[in-house]
């Protein structure tokens, strides 16, 4: 689009540029390459004679149909520049948009609801308690699974996808051992809703 608004404007710009002069030729009528004065005749082959008013009116009708379409061209060229800057300003952004509203509509799933409650669960630390990383590693797997990038992982005997019981080694400190078996058993009971 950009490379069609500069072939219409310069092609708008050879026709303005014509006009200058065949205007010229409106305010003083040519005969071949002399300047007519009023009461003179010029002759020509194709259209016969003609006065300096015929010649005047005849240059005045090209002046205005050639100032039309120089004027068009220069104006959609214009036109079409502009609209192709604008869209290649705006590409960017409508294609952030776009991404955004996939994502948006992505996020919206139960899957990934229950991935955004697993992320927002804060597990209290105890002085003696399952082990962080351990437990960490686990959740991972399981927000892996429910988000498509890894096999579907489920912490207890009722799961449908790869049976992992969690056992976890104590450590000191580590993660209240009643808050995870609980966090596990409402994570097992989210995930058979799904």
């Amino acid at each position: 689009m950009t490379k069609a608004g500069a072939w219409m404007l310069a092609i708008g710009a050879v026709v303005l540029l014509v006009w200058l002069v065949v205007a010229k030729d409106a305010e003083d009528p040519r005969c071949g390459f002399d300047r007519m004065s009023p009461g003179d005749y010029c002759s020509s082959r194709k259209s016969g004679p003609s006065s300096y008013e015929e010649s005047k009116s005849d240059a005045a009708v090209v002046a205005s149909g050639m100032l039309l379409v120089g004027g068009t061209l220069t104006g959609g060229g214009v036109l079409l520049l502009a609209g192709g800057l604008v869209r290649d300003r705006l590409d960017v952004p409508m294609t952030r948009l776009r991404e955004r509203r996939r994502t948006r509509g992505a996020a919206s799933t139960p899957q990934a609801r229950l991935v955004r409650k697993i992320r927002g669960t804060n597990v209290p630390v105890v002085p003696r308690g399952y082990s962080a990383p351990q437990v960490d590693a686990l959740i991972n797997r399981i927000i892996a699974g429910l988000e498509g990038r890894g096999p579907a992982v489920r912490a207890g005997t009722s799961s449908n996808g790869i049976k992992i019981f969690p056992s976890f080694s104590i450590t000191s400190p580590g993660l209240d051992t009643s808050a995870v078996d609980k966090f596990f058993a409402e994570l097992d009971d989210a995930m058979d809703r799904l």
